[in-house]
């Protein structure tokens, strides 16, 4: 089911941005400086066992031992701290920003972007933790995993921009099937992209995904990943 525009507010005429909320950053500040509050206070004990027990003590608990036991448990909340401030920077990075506009919507996460303007978008849905975007033929533009953001914020969004956002989860589920290496009725060639895909999955090569992704769109197959599977769909064929 899709929706039509719900408001005639001027102030849509501005982008909308969605991303990693920052409120986040706070949350990992915290845990950092727990876990660090908590590795201090045990550092000593744990210490004096290994000097009792083991034949040399690991190198950084070594130097930990040689910081003053009044200090060892500031020293290691700011570390505790700045180590939370990272994990933040990197699910950030690793997070969906998500720019919708009027005439296009923009996509960027992990160092991949792609733009797609509003007239060639079809159908906007969630599969899952994935933003889906198709044209009118339900051929894929776009697939970006936008698990950390929020799915009725998402979704109002882009209704009330007038894109034709799709309520139910996944509807295209049931087109998609388990792809088997060598089963017949797929050609060679996709089996052998297919081959080359399970690989760069393996090797978190996401680039290399991408660019096979798109060769196999060429041939006519969408490809997805569910529970360590790759499963396959077969395009419609273009007008």
């Amino acid at each position: 089911m899709t929706h039509e525009p719900t408001s005639h507010d001027p102030n849509l005429t501005e982008p909308t941005v969605l991303r990693f909320p920052a409120g986040w950053l706070w949350i990992f500040g915290i845990v950092g400086v727990a876990a660090g509050c908590g590795i201090g206070f045990a550092i000593g004990p744990v210490g004096r066992w290994a000097v009792d027990t083991l034949p040399s003590l690991p190198g950084p608990l070594e130097i930990a031992m040689t910081v003053p036991a009044v200090w060892l448990v500031p020293v290691a909340s700011v570390l505790g701290f700045v180590g939370g401030l990272a994990l933040f920077d990197i699910a950030r990075k690793e997070s969906l920003t998500l720019t919708v506009a009027a005439d296009h919507v923009e996509l960027s996460q992990d160092g991949r972007e792609q733009y797609v303007p509003r007239t060639r978008i079809g159908a906007v849905f969630r599969e899952d933790d994935d933003l889906v975007l198709t044209d009118r033929n339900r051929r894929p533009l776009a697939r970006f995993g936008a698990g950390d953001l929020s799915g009725p914020r998402m979704e109002t969004v882009f209704r009330e921009r007038g894109y034709p956002w799709i309520e139910r989860n996944d509807p295209l589920a049931t087109e998609y099937t388990k792809w088997m290496d060598g089963a017949p009725g797929i050609d060679e060639a996709v089996h052998t992209l297919l081959r080359a895909r399970r690989r760069a999955l393996a090797d978190k090569k996401a680039r290399d995904v991408e660019e096979i992704d798109e060769k196999l769109a060429e041939l006519g197959v969408s490809v997805r990943d569910r529970k360590d599977e790759q499963q396959v769909r077969v395009l419609a064929r273009r007008d």
